[in-house]
């Protein structure tokens, strides 16, 4: 059927039409993902390279069966049953003898590179199913689509598909569930596909999460460009390119009064989060956009423990153009969502990677990630940038329990010209007769290894410390997790990382001064046990993997975590500690799930969220 064209309805505003396969509204920049082609070597190697291929091939095949598991775990409770199907097709293509065997034997005879290889085996076996008359076969073709990018991406070590941007709505040639599963954990607001069927499994895992799709929407490739707003229509079967500011709005509008899918589905458990012998562990949200405080409304984690605000401030991409006035507010609606756990308000986080809101001369840094960025920039510029902020949150801190986190701490001197500062703004608020509350903790990321390695000194000068591995790791590995060619070399497992983590821990209990994880491993399954036998017992992560991170805590006896963390930090590369990690979780896990089908089975109750 030909695809219609897209319609203009103002001399910028497209909409294209499309299937909805999965309901709601979103509005959110465009992200082109083009995991449909994931490029392969294809010059022949050297005889003498081939048992270095074949190698490559078999980790390949560990690691995808490692991101396998993960993205199995990451699957909501509601989604189980049909996650499972969609896991278990490809676990056991990968562990299908024929089928590497036939990858193996291209490698061997025609001297192809691995990733050559998967690509002509796979795509041969997916095009006859495609070509058959019977849907069940045509869905089979998904699975394998899935199947060969998992394995490619596993072969580039996941450079391709690391680093999505958060709070993106996914335009792609198609989308397969695992990709929509992964993606999520990025914050994806919705998605977008040139091909595919509202009866898919992408457009059954996307229902199950609650992220509107639009399949079939052909001309959306060639009418968006990324980082265009986009709006998603699941309803109606559309997408909106570059709306003007009456649709945007409309849209904001009904965006906000419609109910969340999973609002219900997704209800924290009553009580406190307790590990599988009682130990406590608090949970709190990382929050970048206004759009994500609403599903925290219905049933909130232990508050937020992460509210960038250079995202959530940012209206025109300049977080100078926010007046104090409007911070303010926003601050509140952000104490408003948290509830009793409160608002951890990060300061500015700007520079290093974020163009946008550097100078000319500023943009063109040699190495931006160790240059003019976070608290750097907010002490260059104390008038223009951290006064004011500092202004509004002494404000708003009397609408509820609000705490201030730095950005980019590297020595002490830093933390006591904030505090300086800090006592300034308030004797000046209180001089012009502005009510406000200077009783507000403050705290500092542990993102620079000198600050981990002065962890003890720190502890007098801060109220809490928030480990923020993305950079952190960043910085011990020195790995540029922005540039493909080492991006799978950054991970915050590495025994390094762990280390500087369990120095932090350690000052800070020595001290009596909080220690929490706000990065990335924060939400990842196979790091949670390895961080609570750490000694972590404060973790933040992206709403979307609230749910995960509640059952894999639940699973963890914390005595065993304790003897889990002490054999991984005895390994010396990140590979290694991944292994012991999956394993662990594998055995805990399905031995939790075996121990919870067993009572839900005799009770009608809900699973726990």
């Amino acid at each position: 059927m030909e695809e219609p064209p897209p319609e203009s309805t103002s001399d910028d505003e497209l909409v294209i039409e499309g299937t909805g396969a999965a309901p709601g509204v979103v509005l959110g920049t465009a992200y082109r993902y083009e995991a449909a082609a994931p490029t392969a070597r294809r010059d022949a190697i050297a005889p003498d390279a081939v048992d270095a291929e074949l190698e490559r091939l078999a980790n390949a095949v560990q690691r995808a069966e490692q991101e396998l598991e993960a993205d199995r775990v990451w699957a909501p409770d509601a989604l189980v049953p049909d996650a499972d199907a969609i896991f278990e097709a490809q676990a056991l293509m990968l562990g299908d003898e024929d089928v590497l065997e036939a990858i193996r034997q291209r490698i061997r005879d025609a001297n192809e590179p691995a990733g050559a290889a998967v690509q002509a085996v796979l795509s041969a076996h997916r095009e006859r199913l495609e070509d058959s008359e019977d849907a069940h076969l045509r869905t089979g073709a998904d699975d394998l689509l899935a199947f060969e990018r998992r394995l490619l991406r596993a072969l580039r070590r996941g450079a391709a598909a690391a680093h999505i941007d958060g709070h993106s709505v996914v335009v792609a040639q198609d989308l397969t569930a695992s990709d929509l599963l992964r993606l999520r954990r990025y914050n994806l607001l919705g998605g977008v596909t040139a091909r595919g069927g509202p009866t898919s499994h992408t457009a059954i895992v996307a229902q199950a999460l609650g992220v509107p799709l639009l399949v079939g929407a052909g001309g959306a490739l060639g009418a968006v460009s990324a980082g265009d707003r986009v709006v998603v229509d699941g309803d109606e079967g559309r997408l909106i390119a570059r709306p003007d500011p009456a649709t945007e709005e409309e849209y904001r509008t009904r965006a906000a009064d419609a109910p969340s899918p999973t609002a219900e589905r997704e209800r924290a458990p009553e009580g406190p989060l307790r590990t599988a012998d009682g130990h406590a562990v608090t949970l709190r949200a990382n929050v970048g956009l206004e759009a994500e405080l609403d599903p925290l409304r219905p049933a909130p984690p232990d508050g937020i423990g992460l509210l960038r605000t250079e995202l959530f401030l940012r209206a025109d991409g300049d977080p100078r153009s926010v007046d104090e006035e409007r911070q303010v507010e926003a601050y509140r609606q952000a104490i408003g969502a948290a509830g009793e756990g409160g608002a951890t308000i990060r300061l500015l986080d700007v520079g290093g990677d974020d163009r946008r809101s550097q100078g000319a001369a500023e943009a063109h840094e040699g190495h931006p990630v160790l240059g003019r960025r976070g608290l750097r920039v907010l002490l260059d510029r104390p008038d223009e940038l951290l006064r004011p902020q500092l202004r509004a949150l002494l404000r708003a801190n009397r609408e509820g329990p609000l705490r201030i986190l730095l950005p980019m701490v590297t020595d002490g001197a830093e933390v006591r010209r904030v505090r300086r500062i800090l006592d300034e703004e308030s004797t000046r608020l209180t001089e012009n007769g502005v009510p406000h509350d200077a009783n507000v903790p403050l705290g500092a990321m542990v993102e620079v290894p000198a600050m981990a390695l002065q962890a003890p000194a720190f502890t007098e000068l801060v109220d809490f410390f928030s480990i923020g591995t993305n950079d952190l790791t960043q910085y011990v590995l020195a790995v540029d997790r922005a540039n493909e060619q080492v991006a799978a070399r950054h991970d915050a497992l590495h025994p390094a990382v762990l280390g500087l983590i369990l120095r932090v821990v350690e000052a800070g209990r020595m001290s009596g001064c909080p220690v929490e994880v706000c990065g990335e491993i924060a939400g990842d399954v196979q790091a949670v046990p390895v961080l609570l036998g750490l000694g972590v017992d404060t973790l933040s992560v992206a709403p979307p993997s609230l749910p995960a991170v509640r059952r894999i805590v639940r699973a963890t006896g914390y005595d065993a975590a304790k003897d889990l963390a002490r054999d991984v930090l005895q390994e010396d590369d990140a590979q290694a500690v991944r292994r012991r990690a999956r394993a662990w979780v594998d055995t805990h896990l399905s031995s939790s799930d075996t121990a919870s089908s067993t009572t839900n089975s005799s009770t009608t109750n809900t699973p726990d969220r």
